[in-house]
């Protein structure tokens, strides 16, 4: 079966947007974010694969910028939360991952994706 591919690319604009109006109570935020305007985000491509983003917000409370340092499963949940409020279609049954492109982030979404690995697949019979 083909697998189909989709991502939904969020600019720098999208990403201040999209943490701007998060929950707070969303799972997957080990760190606790505080509430406050968000001054930046910055994406980095890791080395040897997955995403490193930094959130940049002014806590109400201090009057201060603080920076955070987020995880894939906080920030999956806020693109996916966003995506929601803007009626992005997403696929439920989706492998979901993040990518950088460019200076943008990515909801990548892998649609009925089949691997057979060389330990379960059948061998195929010898033409004579």
């Amino acid at each position: 079966m083909p697998t189909e591919l989709r991502k939904i690319i969020f600019s720098q604009r999208d990403l201040i947007e999209a943490f701007e109006k998060r929950p707070h109570n969303l799972p997957g935020n080990t760190e606790t974010v505080p509430p406050g305007a968000v001054r930046g985000v910055h994406v980095f491509q890791k080395f040897g694969g997955g995403v490193k983003v930094l959130l940049d917000i002014e806590d109400e409370v201090e009057g201060r910028l603080k920076r955070f340092n987020l995880n894939a499963e906080f920030i999956s949940e806020v693109l996916l939360h966003y995506c929601g409020k803007l009626n992005i279609p997403v696929a439920r049954g989706a492998d979901k991952y993040l990518e950088v492109i460019g200076d943008n982030l990515a909801l990548s979404q892998k649609i009925r994706a089949q691997e057979v690995f060389a330990e379960q697949a059948i061998e195929p019979p010898l033409e004579y």
